[in-house]
Formats: structure tokens, C-alpha cells, sequence
């Protein structure tokens, strides 16, 4: 699973969100030059964020190191800088498909090599869960009772 992290405050205005990730095998070697193109689905909202990630090649035997950027500001999303943890991007799961890309502004996945599908968890900077879990602190001697706890 990938995790990305999303800053709630201006002061954290920016979080690199770094994967790496041993997809290289899979790339056509004559297109390899291009960033891979990102494309998240919320599983909450249904709604689609496509974008060209910041990638570095160098130990690209091993792993591919993908880098985007997730900001603060509603008006930066250029480039790898995108904003989610909003009404149409939650936090919570993502379905994510990675694909090798045919140039370094394609943001259209039709026809491309997928290189990668999984799952990504969107969380904040803030120190304080979306869902706040309560630990039981005693065990009572009714083992088939299920306790649903809020």
C-alpha cells in the first residue's frame, strides 16, 4: 500500500510524498525517459486525479523513486504539486494506477502501459486520527459477545 501524507495548515504548506517502487522491468526501455503519469480514484467520492510524477532513475534496477507533492494552497497544482483533502479528494483510500508515460506532460492514460495498481492511504500532518479508537482495558469472561465501540 502507498501512503501519502496531505499538510492541514498553511504553515505546512507543501509534504513530498516519495514511493519507490521496482516497476522498471516493466517499462518499454525506448519510452523510459518519461515520468510515469499517476491516476488516484477516491473510493469515497468516485472522483479522478491524474498528474506526471518528479522521478529519479538512478538505482532504477532496484526502484523507481517517484516524488509528488501535495500542498496546502488551493491555487499551486502544477506539475507533480497537487491538492488533496477536500470534498472531492478526501483522506482515506485511493485506487491507483501507475503508467509509463509517452511524454513528461501526457496526462490522458489511454493506450499506455500500466506499470503498477495497488491501493494508497491519504493521510494529514496532523497528529490526530481522522477515526479515534478506544482500547478495551478489561476482558470479561463472555468470549462470544462482539462489542462494536465508537
Amino acid at each position: 500500500m502507498i501512503q501519502f501524507s496531505q499538510p492541514v495548515a498553511p504553515e505546512f504548506n507543501v509534504v513530498n510524498n516519495k514511493v519507490y517502487l521496482d516497476v522498471y522491468d516493466k517499462f518499454n526501455t525506448s519510452l523510459a525517459e518519461y515520468s510515469p503519469l499517476w491516476v488516484i480514484t477516491s473510493q469515497f467520492t468516485k472522483k479522478t486525479k491524474a498528474w506526471v510524477v518528479s522521478t529519479t532513475w538512478t538505482n532504477k534496477e532496484r526502484y523507481v523513486e517517484m516524488n509528488t507533492v501535495t500542498t496546502y494552497a488551493p491555487t499551486e497544482e502544477i506539475g507533480n504539486k497537487i491538492i488533496l483533502g477536500t470534498t472531492d479528494y478526501p483522506l482515506g483510500f485511493y485506487d491507483v494506477t501507475i503508467y509509463q508515460n509517452t511524454s513528461n506532460t501526457n496526462t490522458d492514460p489511454s493506450g499506455l502501459n500500466v506499470l503498477y495498481t495497488g491501493i494508497m492511504n491519504l493521510t494529514t500532518t496532523d497528529s490526530k486520527l481522522p477515526v479515534q479508537y478506544s482500547e478495551y482495558t478489561t476482558n470479561d469472561s463472555d468470549t462470544e459477545s462482539v462489542y462494536i465501540t465508537f
